[in-house]
């Protein structure tokens, strides 16, 4: 459902990616850690179509996303959900209102986008705050309207930053449910985090912890062997990238483009 093969992605002047491999089944969940700053970000941009990899394949059911047409991109994006770790939500609006908009923009009829939307924030024990403006939320109510706005499209491919940001152990754990429950629902699931409340969970069947190290993706339980893990500098003299970095052909989140942030 997801595979990057032999990526090599720069950014910023530094190597984020060296030639990795990825691969993510449905009914898989991928937990992907390393020191802030390293690019878990970048890497999970490159899944959403948002990023270009200078070199490599990175396909999403079974399509090369570099080589998609912007229409067809779009058409991707409806079956993936991308929960991003800055908290984008229109603080004028209700959380139901937020929630809702992600089913709007792609053209769910309202009546059956308000079920699902309170469904989503009953599903993260929101269910007392329908109507409440975003502006009287909390951190970490917001961080879970956010969740919801995510769970509400019912993707196939589930692809979340630092989720747990401003989550206490009990929203913790409800969080893990709610991964584990998709996951055994046939969702192929990407996470960047440090919480070790969440990597404690990579033993369970059907997890997997890998950490971003030296631009490889390895095996968190051997993240200590290889150094700092920073991103490495941009060598001086680079290959012409085998994928264009012209990303004309990608189009925003549906979110992001109706309240005008990438």
């Amino acid at each position: 459902m997801i595979e990057l093969a032999q990526v090599s992605l720069q950014r910023g002047g530094a190597t984020i990616l060296d030639g990795a491999f990825l691969r993510v089944d449905p009914s898989q969940v991928v937990l992907i850690s390393g020191p802030s700053g390293i690019g878990k970000t970048s890497l999970l941009s490159l899944i959403g179509g948002f990023l270009a990899a200078n070199h490599g394949e990175v396909k999403v059911f079974g399509h090369e996303v570099a080589k998609m047409r912007a229409t067809s991109t779009a058409l991707l994006r409806r079956k993936l959900a991308f929960v991003p770790q800055e908290i984008e939500l229109i603080k004028e609006m209700s959380a139901l209102a937020n929630v809702r908009l992600a089913l709007e923009v792609c053209g769910e009829p309202r009546r059956s986008a308000k079920k699902r939307s309170i469904d989503a924030l009953i599903a993260v024990d929101m269910g007392d705050y329908f109507d409440r403006p975003v502006r009287d939320l909390s951190t970490g109510q917001r961080r879970r309207v956010c969740l919801a706005r995510g769970l509400v499209r019912s993707a196939e491919i589930f692809v979340a930053d630092e989720p747990s940001n401003d989550l206490d152990a009990e929203r913790v754990l409800q969080l893990i449910g709610i991964i584990d429950d998709l996951r055994c629902d046939g969702t192929a699931i990407v996470i960047a985090t440090n919480d070790s409340r969440l990597l404690s969970q990579a033993q369970q069947p059907g997890w997997r912890h890998l950490a971003l190290s030296e631009g490889q993706l390895i095996p968190g339980d051997m993240a200590a062997l290889f150094g700092s893990g920073r991103p490495r500098k941009k060598p001086e003299k680079l290959e012409k990238p085998a994928v264009s970095e012209d990303y004309s052909n990608v189009v925003p989140f549906p979110v992001s483009t109706a309240i005008g942030q990438e």
